[in-house]
Formats: C-alpha cells, sequence, structure tokens
C-alpha cells in the first residue's frame, strides 16, 4: 500500500467523522428534524460494507477490501452532503435567479432557446436523459473499477473530492438558491416533446418546503437534489472525467458520458449555464485540495497514529 493511499484512507475516514459530527450539530440548532427511521438501511448499509473491508483485509484480499471501504466512505458522505444541502437552502435567503440568468445573459447564452433546441432532438434529448441519471451509478462503480485497474488512490482521491463538492456546494448555495431554469423561463412540461421534465420541476415541492415550514422532515427517501448553483452534477461529471483519464480503458467513454452528463444539466435539470461553470470551478479546486492534502506530511503523521494505536490495541 503506498503511502499516498494510507494518507487518502486516513483522510477519509477523519472527513466522514469530522463532517458527520458537523451536520449533526448543525441539525440540532436548525428547523430540520432529520427521519431517522429513513437513515437505518443506510447506517446498515455503511456498517455491513465496514465489517466486509475489515474481513476481507484479514484474509489477505486487498483489493476487495478497499472496495468495501471506499463504498462505505461514500454512500457515507452522499447521505451528509444531501443533508446539508437542506441545512443550506432552509436559511430562506433571497432567491437569486434574476443574478444567475444576468449572469447567463452576460455571457451570450440563451438558456430557453438552447432546451428548445435539443426538445427538438428526440435521440439526443433521450442520451443526454441517460447521461444525467448515471450521477449516482458512476460514483458507485468507478471508484471500484479504479481499485480494479490498479489505481485505489484516485478511488479514495475521486470520493473525496465528491464530498469536498458537496460541501463546498453547500455553503455557496446558502447565497443563491434558486427555482432554476426551467421554471423561470416558463419551460411548460407538457409542451416538451423530447425531454424529459422531470428533474426540472421534482425538486421544487422539497425545495419551497424546507425553506417556507417552521419545522422540516427530512425523509431521505423522498429527499431531492435541491441546490442550483454551482451544479454538483457537473461538478462531479469533471471529477469523473478526470479519475478515469489515467486508464486508456475506461478514458473515453467516461469522457463522452460526462460531456452529455454536463449539457444535460442545462436541458433536463433547471440549471443555468453559470451553474455548470460554477460546478467545474468547485470540482478543480476540490481535486486540487486533495491532491495536495494526499501529500502532507502532518496528514501521513495522523496516518502513522492511528495505525500505531491499532497496533498497540491489538
Amino acid at each position: 500500500m503506498t503511502r499516498e493511499l494510507k494518507i487518502l484512507r486516513a483522510l477519509m475516514l477523519w472527513a466522514v467523522l469530522a463532517s458527520g459530527a458537523m451536520v449533526m450539530l448543525l441539525l440540532g440548532v436548525s428547523k430540520i428534524v432529520l427521519d431517522l427511521g429513513s437513515l437505518v438501511p443506510v447506517v446498515s448499509t455503511v456498517i455491513l460494507l465496514s465489517g466486509s473491508a475489515i474481513v476481507f483485509r484479514r484474509r489477505g484480499s486487498l483489493k476487495s477490501s478497499l472496495i468495501m471501504e471506499v463504498l462505505a466512505g461514500g454512500i457515507a458522505f452522499s447521505v451528509l452532503v444531501l443533508v446539508s444541502t437542506y441545512l443550506a437552502v432552509s436559511l430562506n435567503a433571497p432567491l437569486a435567479d434574476d443574478s444567475l440568468v444576468a449572469m447567463d445573459l452576460w455571457l451570450g447564452f440563451d438558456g430557453a432557446a438552447f432546451i428548445r433546441l435539443v426538445d427538438g432532438m428526440p435521440l439526443l434529448s433521450w442520451t443526454l436523459m441517460q447521461a444525467y441519471a448515471s450521477f449516482a451509478l458512476q460514483l458507485l462503480v468507478l471508484p471500484m473499477l479504479l481499485i480494479l485497474f490498479g489505481q485505489p488512490a484516485r478511488a479514495y482521491g475521486l470520493v473525496l473530492a465528491y464530498a469536498l463538492v458537496g460541501y463546498v456546494s453547500s455553503v455557496v448555495s446558502i447565497w443563491f438558491p434558486a427555482l432554476g431554469s426551467h421554471v423561470v423561463y416558463a419551460v411548460d412540461p407538457a409542451s416538451l416533446i423530447s425531454i424529459n421534465p422531470h428533474y426540472g420541476y421534482a425538486f421544487l415541492e422539497q425545495f419551497q418546503a424546507v425553506r417556507d415550514q417552521p419545522e422540516f422532515l427530512l425523509t431521505l427517501t423522498s429527499a431531492e437534489g435541491i441546490l442550483t448553483f454551482p451544479s454538483v452534477h457537473a461538478a462531479v461529471a469533471l471529477l469523473c472525467a478526470i479519475s478515469a483519464y489515467s486508464i486508456p480503458l475506461l478514458r473515453y467513454p467516461f469522457l463522452a458520458l460526462n460531456v452529455l452528463m454536463a449539457v444535460a444539466t442545462v436541458t433536463h435539470s433547471n440549471h443555468y449555464l453559470v451553474d455548470v461553470l460554477a460546478g467545474f470551478a468547485v470540482a478543480a479546486v476540490a481535486l486540487y485540495c486533495v491532491r495536495g492534502l494526499s501529500r502532507t506530511p502532518s496528514v501521513a503523521l495522523i496516518q502513522t497514529l492511528r495505525l500505531s494505536g491499532g497496533r498497540s490495541a491489538g
């Protein structure tokens, strides 16, 4: 196991624990009440994966152990990031749609016209929808593939960068809550020929409820992606494309898939172009930070102490 991988494994553990404690603390002072019953399947899955990682490691199956471990971390981060997005939107800051539309116009981009253009191309519309829907699957499958192809450090780096993207986007979005392009441009779902309007409107009920209700019950099974700026989908598209690029067999399929997913955020998911660009920027910063942290001597020391403590306890 390389020094970089040891550091990234330690980072993932501490990041899950620290961010989990922070999210729980913020929940305690917010108007959001977490439905603990909906949390049980997720917690059970994380515990099962973590336990499997220990068993595989003791049996000498390092790749299997790393896969179980990175999946457990990814699932934990996904839930924590989701909760953080609701915490951000619950602060009920003024809607930022006017500013976001103005930025798109400054860039010379007509979002409504672009949506209509793509809607007139059934095959492209369908392809973009499939790419957009691959978000969760990519975050599940790509880390496993990276480990199987002998690049576990990239797998851990991807999961950590995703977590950082989610938390940073949540903080930024506090000042940029938005109804989104489909709503503001008055794109009637019934008027769309090829584009599936689901993601353009499905979030609205949850978005309005968490802003307006004096107390909001967050149930994971009914939660939606409610951030507009920055676009987490666009950020993940860049993360996945870059993470897969070093493996020739994965490079171009993932590049093509994620170019399509980034485009689909505008046409199928209620995002402005500036949301996408901001998502790319956040992803680039996250990758840079994770890469830098993985080479920080102080983090290596933390890892050494943790391992030493584990050996002493054993």
